[in-house]
């Protein structure tokens, strides 16, 4: 059998090679982190982003809901006592988790039709920014 002999390198190139491949330098360190960062940023940003749609969503609904029961409320009033709102001294306004909803609400004769009248409740409110909707519905006059 014959063996092998490997060479020896000299010392100071041995340790060279050992230092060199050791581990990671600072810079590698700090580049990774860096990615790492900007990675973090971007998943805090879409965090931000998913939660004020879900409080506009739910602020939506919270208007939705409000703008039905007061058409419903007006619906089942005499129609002789059915008049227009507009402006904030109708009733008073609802709040919820601190934002201030205002509703409105106006009454147009012969409309769609004659013999109809159109009742267009709208609610407005303001949390970043503003928003109105409208629901709209007819009753015999």
């Amino acid at each position: 059998m014959k063996q092998r002999r490997e060479k020896k390198m000299p010392a100071p190139r041995r340790r060279r090679r050992l230092s060199s491949s050791a581990g990671f330098t600072l810079i590698e360190v700090l580049v990774a982190i860096s990615i790492f960062a900007f990675g973090m940023l971007g998943l805090a940003a879409g965090a931000i982003s998913i939660t004020r749609a879900n409080k506009t969503a739910q602020f939506h609904s919270m208007a939705t809901s409000l703008a039905q029961e007061k058409l419903e409320q007006l619906k089942a009033t005499s129609v002789a006592f059915v008049s227009t709102c507009t402006g904030n001294s109708c009733e008073t306004a609802p709040t919820y988790l601190g934002v201030t909803f205002l509703r409105n609400w106006t009454i147009d004769l012969n409309q769609p039709q004659s013999g109809l009248k159109q009742i267009t409740v709208s609610v407005s409110w303001t949390d970043y920014t503003s928003h109105t909707i409208y629901v709209i519905s007819a009753m015999p006059t």
